[in-house]
């Protein structure tokens, strides 16, 4: 194993090992379960996080876009 693996390895583990000990070192409270029906969640999606909504799904698509075009085969004439 060269230097760079065993950097790579170190980062990766330490990294883990803070997300990890983030997870469990914090407080995570009990919460009650609300009713919430799909007009209700509507209605706050659109009218509170209108924007929020609207840029999410133009980076999924510029995303899928990406994607695509990484995908696809080239033709080699």
């Amino acid at each position: 194993m060269n230097k760079r693996n065993a950097l790579l390895a170190g980062t990766l583990l330490l990294f883990l090992v803070i997300i990890l000990g983030s997870i469990l070192a914090a407080q995570w409270p009990a919460g009650t379960l609300g009713l919430t029906n799909s007009n209700d969640l509507a209605a706050l999606l659109f009218n509170e996080y209108g924007v929020v909504v609207l840029i999410v799904g133009i980076v999924l698509f510029v995303s899928m876009l990406g994607g695509v075009y990484l995908a696809q085969e080239e033709d080699r004439r």
